[in-house]
């Protein structure tokens, strides 16, 4: 059958919040909308101000792009039903939108004919992971075309690879903030008030993740000059007793990613946190 429409909808929980209820207007070339019922796919639709609920995913056979968002809970049986509705998938796309499917399912779509794709927000504003292989084409096009109309940079990466993405946001995201937090206690011991020592710390790193940025691992303090050995050992001797471990840590993490100056690393090996109750 000759697909009537560009995108189809199967969906779940809040498909208007996902990256299918953020596209533009132009995107009203949506057709049916399928879901876990009737009743549903027409809240979807009208939420949504575009496509048509229908009442079996089968019909979603008009659309040459099929588009799934769903949450956790209701993911399996959607995407049973989607597998078992009577739908010729030759020459059709699967994209998935905000939500994680294992490529095992999506592989099986795949060998009934289709191209698939997963589509995701990234944490850094203005990105959209677009995971597929190379047999993805038409989808990858796909969730190129929504990312341009989104104003969105799509970010390509392969399939079973969100885990390092994920792996890459929380290292440089939720385990910094900790690090953050420390850096400004520190400058607060120092006497600075709380709201500027917080202000600081976070200048400190936007500047160090704006000059990786530009120059990458050269832009590394002691890329060239050696650190000051006996300035480390005093300001790791100062540090809390529970960052102390964590910063000598850090810097002999630092010496031995970038292969310099180890040998200061092997120094600082016999540093002992100061006495909170020496004078």
């Amino acid at each position: 059958m000759e697909s009537r429409y560009e995108y189809g909808l199967l969906g779940a929980g809040a498909v208007s919040a996902s990256l299918i209820g953020k596209l533009p207007a132009r995107a009203r070339e949506l057709g049916p909308v399928s879901a876990v019922s009737y009743r549903v796919a027409s809240r979807i639709a009208n939420t949504l101000r575009a496509g048509f609920p229908v009442r079996s995913a089968a019909e979603l056979s008009e659309a040459r792009c099929i588009l799934f968002h769903s949450p956790p809970e209701f993911l399996a049986p959607l995407l049973r039903q989607l597998e078992n509705a009577a739908l010729d998938w030759t020459g059709k796309t699967l994209l998935v939108c905000g939500c994680v499917v294992d490529r095992a399912v999506l592989r099986r779509f795949e060998d009934k004919g289709a191209t698939t794709a997963i589509a995701w927000r990234f944490e850094v504003a203005g990105r959209l992971i677009v995971e597929a292989d190379e047999s993805g084409g038409a989808a990858q096009r796909i969730a190129r075309r929504i990312a341009s109309e989104l104003r969105l940079k799509a970010v390509d990466i392969p399939p079973d690879a969100t885990d390092l993405v994920g792996a890459a946001v929380t290292l440089g995201g939720a385990a910094v903030t900790p690090l953050i937090d420390r850096t400004a206690a520190l400058f607060k011991a120092a006497g600075v008030k709380d709201s500027e020592a917080a202000r600081i710390a976070a200048s400190l790193f936007e500047q160090c993740a704006r000059d990786y940025a530009h120059s990458g691992k050269q832009s590394w303090a002691w890329y060239v000059r050696k650190p000051a050995v006996e300035q480390l050992r005093a300001q790791i001797t100062v540090a809390e007793p529970m960052l102390f471990p964590l910063f000598r840590r850090l810097l002999l993490f630092a010496f031995q990613t970038f292969g310099k100056h180890e040998e200061i690393g092997e120094q600082l090996g016999g540093v002992a946190p100061r006495d909170p109750g020496a004078g």
